[in-house]
C-alpha cells in the first residue's frame, strides 16, 4: 500500500483516475461477461517454473529460451508472435501493440488487463474485442466485484505478482534489464534498441525494487 502511495506522488499520478478506470472495467466485463475464472488460469500456473518475458533489450535472445508455461509483459507477445508462439498469459496496460494483443488472445492467450487512470478510452475500445480476460486494477484496499488486485506496477513486474499469486512454483525471467535501454517492444521506436527516456528509466527502477521484494517470498531466476 505505502509502495502505491509513493509510486502515485512520485509520478504525478491520480488516485481517483485509478478508481474511475477501476469501476469502468469493473461493469464492462460483467456486460460482456469475457473474462475466464481464475481457477482455470490457476491450472495454468499453479506449482510449476513459470518464464515470464519481459520487453527490456534482452528480449532478442531470450524469447527463443522461453519454455511453457509463459507469462508477457504486454508488447512482448510481439517477440513471440514473430519466431512462431503464442504466450499463454499476456499482462496488458492496453498501451503495447494491441494488434499483437488480439492475435495472440484470438489463439488462445489469457489476458490480464489492468486498469490505471490513464487508459479508461482503451478499455472502453478494445475490452470488448477481447476473450478470456481477467481484470485487474492498482488500489489498495479497493473492492469491485468483478476486478483483482495483485500488486505491482509495470507490466514486466506484475506479471510476477501475478504468477505469484497463482501458484507459481520458481519464476524464470528474460527480457528484464531495467538499464538505460528499450527495445521496440516496450516503445513504438524506428530501431531494434535505444535509450530510454527519464520516465521510463523510473518506472524500471521501481519495477526492479518490487521484483527484488518479491524474491523475498519465491525463487527467480534471471535468463543471462
Amino acid at each position: 500500500m505505502n509502495i502505491y502511495y509513493k509510486i502515485v506522488e512520485d509520478f504525478g499520478f491520480s488516485v481517483e483516475k485509478d478508481i474511475e478506470s477501476a469501476k469502468i472495467l469493473n461493469d464492462l466485463v460483467e456486460n460482456l461477461k469475457n473474462t475466464i475464472s481464475l481457477e482455470k488460469v490457476k491450472r495454468i500456473i499453479k506449482d510449476k517454473d513459470v518464464y515470464i518475458l519481459g520487453a527490456g533489450p534482452s528480449i532478442f535472445k531470450h524469447r527463443y529460451r522461453i519454455k511453457n508455461p509463459n507469462v508477457v509483459a504486454d508488447g512482448a507477445c510481439r517477440a513471440l508472435l514473430e519466431i512462431g508462439k503464442v504466450p499463454d498469459i499476456i499482462v496488458s496496460d492496453l498501451d503495447g501493440d494491441i494488434e499483437a494483443l488480439l492475435e495472440c488472445n484470438k489463439k488462445g492467450s489469457v489476458i490480464f488487463v489492468h486498469a490505471h487512470g490513464d487508459n479508461i478510452e482503451k478499455i472502453k475500445k478494445i475490452v470488448p474485442k477481447l476473450k478470456n480476460v481477467v481484470p485487474t486494477h492498482q488500489v489498495p484496499n479497493l473492492k469491485l466485484e468483478n476486478l483483482y488486485y495483485f500488486g505491482g506496477f509495470t507490466d514486466g513486474d506484475r506479471a510476477c505478482y501475478i504468477s505469484y499469486h497463482l501458484g507459481a512454483k520458481k519464476l524464470i525471467l528474460g527480457g528484464m534489464d531495467f538499464g538505460d535501454k528499450i527495445s521496440k517492444y516496450s516503445r513504438n521506436i524506428n530501431k531494434d534498441i535505444d535509450f530510454a527516456d527519464k520516465f521510463k528509466k523510473k518506472k524500471l527502477y521501481y519495477a526492479k525494487y518490487l521484483i527484488e521484494l518479491l524474491s523475498k517470498k519465491i525463487d527467480i531466476e534471471f535468463l543471462e
